[in-house]
This record gives C-alpha cells, sequence and structure tokens, in this order.
C-alpha cells in the first residue's frame, strides 16, 4: 500500500493539496482500512502528507522553502554519500555510470524526458556511487530526499541537460579516485539544479545559506554580480 500511494505522489498523480480518503482507497484496492491507515503514517513519517484542520490527511504542498530545504539537506547527504562512495566503486560500476550519463545525454532532447524518464536515469547515476558508499543509514536518508526531489521537479521549471557537465565531471574524479572532487562535483550540480527551478541566483538566508558556508562554498553565496 505504501508503494502504491508513495508512487502516485512521486509521480504528480496526486498532486499538492490532494485529500486522502481512507475509505475510498481501501474500496479501490480492495483491502481493510488498516493498511491504508498505515501507509499514511509512513508518508506522514517521510514529509509526504500531512494533517490539516478540518481536511483530514493531504499532499504536501510544494514551494520554494521546500525546495530550498530540501537542497540544503542533499547538498550535505549526498555530497557525504559521493564521498564515500568514489573510493569504493569498481571499474566496472564507473563505466556503467557512463553508460547511463550517454543514455541521458542521448534522451535529453525527448518531449517527455524531463516528466520522469530524467529523474529514473539521475537517480540511477547517482545511485551507483551512493550505494558503494556502504552507509545503509544514509542510504535511507537520500532515497526519502530524493523522492521529494523527484517530486519537486514535476512542479518547477528545469533543463534536464544541466546534469549532463557535472555528471561528467563526477565520473571523471571517479575514474581519477579524487573523492573530493566527486563530491565538490554533486554539491555543485544539486545547487544549480536549485537555482535552475527557482528562476534566480539568489540564496536568502536559511538552511541553505547555512550548507552552503558549512561546505565552504562562499562564492556562491555572493549572488549575482
Amino acid at each position: 500500500m505504501y508503494r502504491i500511494l508513495h508512487g502516485r505522489i512521486v509521480t504528480g498523480e496526486l498532486a499538492p493539496g490532494t485529500r486522502i480518503d481512507v475509505d475510498a482507497l481501501a474500496a479501490e484496492l480492495d483491502m481493510s482500512r488498516t493498511p491504508v491507515r498505515e501507509a499514511i503514517l509512513q508518508l506522514a513519517s517521510a514529509g509526504l502528507v500531512e494533517r490539516q484542520a478540518y481536511r483530514g490527511t493531504v499532499v504536501t504542498g510544494v514551494n520554494e522553502s521546500r525546495l530550498e530545504e530540501v537542497t540544503a539537506l542533499r547538498i550535505t547527504i549526498e555530497g557525504l554519500a559521493t564521498e564515500l562512495g568514489a573510493l569504493r566503486l569498481t571499474n566496472d560500476d564507473i563505466e556503467r555510470m557512463a553508460t547511463i550519463q550517454d543514455q541521458i545525454e542521448q534522451m535529453g532532447e525527448g518531449p517527455e524526458f524531463s516528466f520522469g524518464t530524467f529523474n529514473d536515469l539521475n537517480r540511477a547515476f547517482h545511485d551507483v556511487v551512493y550505494r558503494a558508499a556502504d552507509a545503509p543509514v544514509l542510504l535511507r536518508l537520500i532515497d526519502i530526499l530524493g523522492a521529494e526531489a523527484d517530486r519537486i521537479r514535476l512542479h518547477f521549471q528545469l533543463t534536464p541537460t544541466l546534469a549532463n557537465e557535472f555528471h561528467r565531471a563526477i565520473v571523471d574524479a571517479c575514474r581519477k579516485r579524487d573523492a573530493v572532487a566527486a563530491r565538490d562535483a554533486t554539491r555543485h550540480h544539486l545547487l544549480e539544479a536549485y537555482f535552475s527551478m527557482k528562476g534566480d541566483r539568489r540564496i536568502p538566508p536559511g538552511p541553505l545559506a547555512a550548507t552552503l558556508a558549512e561546505c565552504g562554498m562562499t562564492a556562491e553565496l555572493e549572488g549575482p554580480a
């Protein structure tokens, strides 16, 4: 049940603000209300649904504040996972990443590419190095934030080809066994995606500004000239 509802939210089938009707879902899927309620509790713990007065449980909204918070967390967590995983990759792992990036570049002009296909390929690319980190708790956090990021991308304009430069830099750094360069390319990839979706390069005071300062990415905090 959780996977079904999770998939519907992440793909946008259940849009932000949509009310989750326990009785209707139980009837649709021919099951009791209990597994539906349990799934909703799991979704709430992942931040994908929330309780609202007079409405019940609804799909959590998507806005710039949420985009900023998720980006800040991903820069920290995914940067760490890349740094840990880069030195553990086999040559086959690295070639798999390069092959996935070839697919991204070949499909990047398709009209439906940015709505789903890019999310799948982008996740597959990064998962190779994240899973090599051998850090299961870290990976669970990445999965939660990654699902939220996939959902956010459906509601903001993003150019998928933006990823190409950073993916190639990550592959190159991994081939050289340069974990710091791979980490930094991942961080900048996430930040540039944030700028692209937000529509400008200004960073307000808040979690993202604090994260960039902590990571030493002070040039990005200076904003556009």
